[in-house]
């Protein structure tokens, strides 16, 4: 897919991760749809996009549910009269320890602030490429959205690299493909967390460059690291 002529919508714009995605394929003369909970950050990746020449737009949505982003994504159309890639990001949470004494309910918690969201624009995105006839890329990244620590933990790489794979299966038929990114997690005890600060966001969106421009990268996870 040729990058400079693609129109990318980018959830969670406003995350450092999500900035970082943001300004690097605005470099490369993507057009952006950049959307976000958090108006204030969302403003900042957009001013800084904008001082690169990009042509692009910001949609704050207050809320993730269906409608809402089924919303947002007309509007996108209406801007730019298509949409060829998603950068889905997951926001790190953690999964919960099996036999914590609250472990249902914040697993519960876990699916309802992360998951459901993440899968929500997963099928709102496809489903609109699907209706268009309008082959396109789906890319699920996993970041973390209030340090620079990317908080993620086995259950939720495993989440992300299972609805990869399975979205990529039953979206072949319609010409979408669907990679994933994830940071090479680093053992620390009983915690392992993943490389974090800009070398890491380097590698992840150098890696969502690379699944965007590759049009033979389906179905993959790319486990991204610091050399």
């Amino acid at each position: 897919m040729n990058i400079s002529e693609s129109v990318i919508l980018i959830t969670a714009a406003g995350s450092p991760l999500g900035k970082a995605i943001s300004l690097h394929f605005a470099s490369l003369g993507a057009s952006l749809a950049l959307v976000d909970t958090h108006n204030k950050a969302l403003q900042q990746t957009l001013r800084a996009c904008q001082a690169i020449g990009s042509q692009c737009q910001s949609y704050l949505i207050t809320s993730q549910d269906e409608h809402s982003v089924a919303s947002m994504i007309n509007s996108v159309h209406h801007r730019y009269g298509k949409i060829d890639v998603l950068v889905n990001c997951w926001l790190g949470m953690k999964m919960p320890p099996l036999l914590g004494p609250e472990a249902v309910d914040q697993f519960r918690h876990t699916m309802n602030e992360a998951a459901t969201p993440f899968f929500i624009f997963g099928k709102h995105a496809a489903q609109y490429m699907c209706d268009h006839h309008h082959p396109g890329v789906i890319i699920n990244l996993a970041t973390h959205n209030d340090s620079e620590q990317y908080a993620i933990n086995a259950g939720c790489k495993a989440m992300i690299t299972g609805l990869t794979q399975s979205w990529a299966k039953e979206l072949a038929a319609f010409n979408i493909r669907v990679g994933g990114v994830v940071p090479l997690t680093i053992d620390q005890g009983e915690q392992p967390i993943a490389a974090a600060g800009q070398p890491m966001q380097y590698e992840i969106v150098r890696s969502a460059e690379y699944i965007v421009a590759n049009d033979y990268f389906n179905g993959r996870m790319i486990e991204a690291e610091v050399i």
